[in-house]
């Protein structure tokens, strides 16, 4: 699709074992670059090849290739390849081709915090002229931090807020449309089993970082009753915001979220909100969960919201480790996936499951493709699985079994429990895991074996969390530093 790389697409002959490398150095021929060379011929006659190598520096630099067969990365030779796939090879077999992902490369910007970091998320920046996006992170001491990620920078504190008593499990964040006072929610969920929102809330109308702050928005209560593990933040078509969280009881809550327009209680709307049964709470349960957001100025004295949730559902029968609003769904669908083996898709408007996958392992983690229902799942077996919810979905609106939803595993290559998932947001075949074996792994799902694997953290740490960002991926884990890895 790019002109720039593009070769004539009349057949050629190449050798029926010629791999990856093989055919990138075909391709380069053609393209007229610098071909790279093997090793292997360095012990070749130099005065053989002196006048190739003065040709070769008037040569744009060799590109890196990847090819695929049958939408199938190539991962042997084209004869392997080709019968693998059931491909004739009387035929010409059709090879397609794109530059290789480069590794991901560590930088030497990273932000040491307090405590293990459990959860973080990226939004990209919606302001304009503004480099970079937005980095939150959650730590188990209960703090959230905000970050500017600059692209040719690095991290750049914001603000930190102590949101909870008891370690942070789930984080989501979402962007704010421009007309508020605010650039961003963040919801956070805990150990202490406390469901909360901030803001990132600017004190005045500059873009000047220094004067944003993390401030908290509204409380979510009357739903869990244990560990809260999974949280899920989506602004629907209609503008009306919606969360979901999940729970170590396998429970399901939804919730409105409050409106961030207007007011003089901090921009805060009520529209959404339940104020009867608001009311109805005892100081000494708001004073309980205000506690850890006490700040030493006057916005302290800020009423916060609390919410009750709008649906509550026995959604699972063991903990609810993972969740994301379906693709395009105007906040109708919502999938999950379970410590019970399961990964299902909820109908939210009737709540009800309409589409149950029942596998063989327990489901740590869930990420969903940015711009599908194409899911995948991290598991204690090392391995991370990959789900096609779309086969299912399309059938009918009535519940559907597991065998009419495809499923692939790619090989096991983490070493121990896979602890994150994180979709590339640009890429719908590119994916991140992390592990507790301290590794970041990146996939291309057309192919079961990684495209590069990288040490996060140090030996003996545990890999916790994943953030998937415009150029970069950032991890946290049992270190406490978060690091940046360029991509």
């Amino acid at each position: 699709q790019d002109d720039t790389i593009r070769i004539p697409s009349e057949p050629i002959a190449v050798p029926a074992d010629v791999r990856r490398k093989g055919l990138s150095a075909v391709v380069n021929h053609l393209l007229d670059r610098k071909v790279p060379k093997d090793k292997d011929d360095d012990d070749d006659d130099e005065d053989d090849s002196s006048d190739e190598d003065e040709d070769d520096e008037e040569k744009l630099p060799a590109i890196p290739f990847d090819f695929l067969v049958n939408d199938r990365l190539l991962r042997t030779g084209v004869e392997a390849a080709a019968r693998r796939e059931g491909l004739s090879l009387e035929n010409a077999v059709v090879v397609q081709y794109f530059p290789a992902r480069k590794a991901p490369e560590g930088t030497d910007e990273s932000e040491t915090l307090p405590d293990w970091i459990s959860a973080m998320s990226y939004e990209k920046n919606s302001e304009s002229g503004v480099d970079g996006g937005m980095l939150f992170t959650g730590v188990c001491d209960g703090s959230v931090s905000a970050y500017r990620c600059s692209k040719e920078g690095g991290l750049k504190s914001i603000s930190t807020v102590s949101a909870h008593t008891g370690p942070i499990k789930c984080l989501s964040s979402m962007t704010i449309p421009s007309s508020s006072s605010a650039s961003h929610l963040i919801a956070t969920g805990s150990m202490d089993q406390t469901l909360v929102t901030h803001t990132l809330q600017s004190k005045s109308k500059s873009d000047d970082e220094m004067k944003k702050k993390l401030t908290l928005h509204a409380v979510y209560g009357g739903g869990h009753f244990n560990s809260i593990g999974s949280v899920a933040l989506l602004r629907k078509s209609d503008g009306e915001a919606i969360m979901a969280s999940g729970d170590w009881d396998g429970g399901l809550c939804f919730w409105k979220i409050p409106s961030l327009s207007g007011g003089g209680d901090g921009g805060m709307n009520v529209d959404n909100v339940d104020a009867g049964k608001k009311k109805q709470k005892s100081k000494k349960k708001r004073r309980t969960v205000e506690e850890p957001v006490e700040e030493s100025d006057d916005e302290a004295a800020i009423s916060v919201v609390e919410v009750q949730p709008f649906s509550t559902i026995r959604a699972h029968n063991s903990n609810l480790s993972g969740l994301s609003f379906g693709y395009n769904s105007s906040g109708n669908t919502l999938l999950t996936g379970s410590w019970d083996h399961s990964v299902k898709v909820w109908d939210i408007e009737k709540s009800d499951c309409i589409l149950t996958l029942n596998g063989a392992r327990v489901v740590t983690s869930l990420g969903r493709c940015h711009n599908s229902d194409v899911v995948a799942t991290g598991h204690p077996d090392c391995t991370v699985r990959l789900w096609d919810m779309r086969t299912g979905m399309n059938a009918s609106n009535s519940k559907q079994s597991s065998t009419q939803v495809s499923d692939s595993i790619l090989k096991p290559s983490h070493k121990s429990w896979v602890s994150a998932v994180e979709w590339s947001p640009t890429d719908p075949y590119v994916l991140a895991s992390t592990s507790h074996d301290g590794t970041v792994k990146m996939w291309d799902i057309r192919s079961s074996l990684p495209l590069h694997t990288i040490r996060a953290q140090p030996k003996g740490q545990k890999g916790l969390c994943l953030a998937y960002g415009e150029g970069a991926i950032y991890s946290g884990g049992s270190d406490c530093i978060v690091r940046k890895f360029a991509c």
